[in-house]
């Protein structure tokens, strides 16, 4: 056995890394060409050893929305529990959460913002606990919109917001018909709004830890007549052979 070792004639049994399933009850037997005899049993118990911390694998993931990852918790074989928590949470399964058997590895499906966080796996057994340290989880952005939050007319403000769902919060730069707007927040207003500043307006939402860019635009049209602006009607003309003067 990968186990135990015998000495030469087999005298001295030696079992090497004790497991729970090397308990029981041990005898020899000897024999000869005319009889065979037994010793009495002697009782082996294998206590529970106290755990040492698991690791998680890997130590950090990068996650498009809508993706999928697995950890891996490696710990000791006398642990009997092994549990998943997330953001000190424990998790149970469902229909986008799988367990290996033995729990051992987590798989998340169709990951969303809400499943970014900091994992853990803990281990027990009926004398010790342990956790490993937390992996952080960071969900990237593959897709963004942009809302319009009022109905646009001249002389009205615009206000824009680009709608991105990133772990950590997504960095964002505005292009107004191609061109670098300034602007770096999720929302931009514009008031009031003019005829020239009518356009194509697009966000870039980009994740700097995973270095993941999403971008959405949208083509805003105005509305509306100028504003203080009084329409100026030509004169009459003179009708032919009209006295002047």
């Amino acid at each position: 056995s990968l186990h135990r070792n015998l000495s030469p004639g087999n005298r001295t049994l030696t079992g090497l890394n004790v497991t729970r399933g090397d308990a029981g009850a041990y005898q020899c037997e000897v024999r000869n060409l005319v009889s065979t005899t037994h010793s009495e049993p002697s009782t082996v118990m294998v206590a529970w050893k106290m755990l040492s911390p698991p690791m998680l694998t890997p130590s950090q993931i990068h996650v498009l929305e809508n993706g999928t990852f697995n950890l891996t918790c490696n710990s000791s074989l006398s642990a009997d529990t092994l549990l998943w928590l997330r953001n000190m949470t424990y998790l149970a399964t469902d229909q986008r959460l799988e367990l290996s058997p033995g729990n051992r590895t987590l798989r998340v499906l169709n990951v969303t913002r809400g499943d970014a966080g900091a994992y853990q796996c803990e281990v027990r057994n009926p004398v010790s606990t342990n956790s490993a340290l937390p992996m952080a989880l960071l969900a990237s952005p593959n897709s963004a919109r942009i809302d319009l939050l009022r109905p646009i007319t001249l002389g009205s403000p615009l206000t824009l917001m680009c709608i991105t769902d990133s772990v950590p919060p997504s960095h964002y730069l505005w292009l107004h018909n191609g061109t670098d707007a300034n602007e770096t927040g999720s929302r931009w207003t514009i008031n009031p709004m003019t005829w020239d500043q009518q356009g194509t307006f697009m966000c870039q939402a980009h994740n700097p830890d995973t270095n993941l860019t999403a971008q959405a635009s949208v083509t805003v049209r105005v509305t509306g007549e100028s504003l203080g602006m009084i329409p100026v009607l030509p004169p009459c003309p003179a009708p032919e052979n009209a006295l002047l003067g």
